[in-house]
């Protein structure tokens, strides 16, 4: 593989500018020597996405044993194929694709709520907008789960979950909206997910 050699440090390897499009993609490790310093930074990349996934969604892992691969490798091509963004939603991508995969018989209310309980705490952590909260609604489950912002000093973020009669469904598996303000007084309808 000839590389450009504006994309090489003064030692020979590749600088990380020109890995930048196999970051998120596990296959593509494989297009580089174990020894290599590309191999353990894409190692090092794709390990982040990895521990987002299953430290925080703990029973994904009991269901892919015994370092959850065959949930983790086939989601990321499957995002990557999609031209999936991996922000806060991503959680709920994965939920979309573990329905059309060989462990959809094995998903439960306990593991959907989880993994919109992950969603709505990205969210809390990662959003800069003016947006106080953020609720997601799956045609799935009557429970909503909700994502709030740090709202004083002395508390963190907070997730809640709520079951709201008389609200429809999202239109597409999952739906969200957000809140303005620390409190929950309107329905402005449901929002698809940014891709």
């Amino acid at each position: 593989m000839s590389q450009p050699s504006q994309q090489l440090e003064k030692d020979g390897a590749l600088k990380d500018s020109a890995l930048y499009d196999a970051l998120t993609r596990p296959a593509r490790i494989f297009d580089y020597p174990p020894d290599s310093r590309a191999f353990v930074r894409i190692d090092a990349s794709i390990r982040i996405y990895w521990h987002h996934l299953f430290d925080i969604c703990p029973l994904l892992l009991e269901m892919s044993p015994p370092d959850g691969g065959a949930i983790f490798r086939p989601f990321m091509a499957w995002a990557d194929a999609r031209g999936l963004t991996l922000d806060w939603n991503w959680y709920l991508w994965v939920y979309d694709w573990l329905l059309q995969s060989e462990f959809r018989d094995r998903l439960n209310e306990k593991v959907l709520l989880e993994i919109m309980g992950a969603a709505a705490a990205r969210w809390a952590v990662l959003d800069r907008g003016r947006n106080c909260g953020v609720v997601i609604g799956c045609r799935d489950t009557a429970n909503l789960v909700v994502g709030w912002k740090c709202h004083s000093a002395q508390t963190g973020r907070q997730i809640e979950m709520l079951e709201i009669e008389d609200l429809p469904p999202p239109p597409d598996l999952f739906g969200c909206f957000f809140v303005p303000t620390f409190e929950l007084t309107e329905f402005p309808g449901w929002q698809s997910l940014s891709k």
